[in-house]
């Protein structure tokens, strides 16, 4: 049997805990299929932070749909794994997978998308959503910023695109335990994760 979510309204229903504050948000999703839970830290306008945890004891299917707000996502998976869907998106693969040890770069805004998780498989991922501006707030030219981002800065146009960057590097994994054992709490928390999360998007986009 496959387990079919249809966005955060199914995803809702599941929901046991949920948890705002003003600068993070936690929601823990326990059921007979499983466990999931994923905590948010918005660090600043442009730049969130999210950790996934999730195991489930029959095949999941999340369908979800991306706004329409320019945004990219950096992901880092620890463990585990996904495969995702995205039907009829012109400049996309409409079927990949995101696996354990490697980190992927996206640009994918007003699409529909169904992310694929196998039974009985713990997939832990660091995801950080970032705006191009975010890049703006620091002085310097783009001269060396892959062509990538800088065509999604320079050009009106913005075109979607999912890029595997490789291997997660023992600097990047470093850092994505510091993220995860972080000794602060409050405001010094939000400092320490700014910084680590910058130094983290910096690895990827060197690489």
């Amino acid at each position: 049997m496959t387990i079919r979510l249809t966005g955060t309204e199914d995803f809702g229903e599941f929901c046991e805990d949920v948890q705002f504050n003003d600068y993070e948000g936690k929601a823990q999703l326990s059921t007979w299929f499983g466990q999931s839970s994923f905590y948010w830290t918005f660090l600043r306008h442009n730049l969130e932070l999210v950790i996934f945890n999730n195991e489930y004891s029959q095949p999941v299917i999340f369908e979800s749909i991306h706004d329409d707000l320019p945004f990219l996502t950096s992901k880092f998976f620890l463990s585990g794994g996904m495969r995702t869907t995205t039907p009829n998106v012109p400049g996309v693969i409409d079927d990949y997978e995101e696996v354990a040890g490697y980190n992927y770069l996206f640009f994918l805004p007003d699409i529909r998308e169904f992310e694929h998780f196998n039974p009985k498989q713990r997939t832990q991922c660091i995801g950080i959503y970032w705006y191009p501006e975010l890049l703006d707030s620091f002085q310097g030219s783009f001269d060396q910023l892959p062509t990538l981002l800088r065509q999604l800065i320079e050009n009106p146009i913005k075109e979607r695109f999912h890029q595997p960057l490789g291997a997660t590097t023992p600097a990047m994994r470093l850092v994505l335990k510091q993220i995860l054992q972080c000794p602060f709490r409050e405001k010094l928390r939000l400092i320490y994760l700014e910084a680590k999360v910058l130094e983290l998007l910096t690895l990827q986009i060197a690489q």
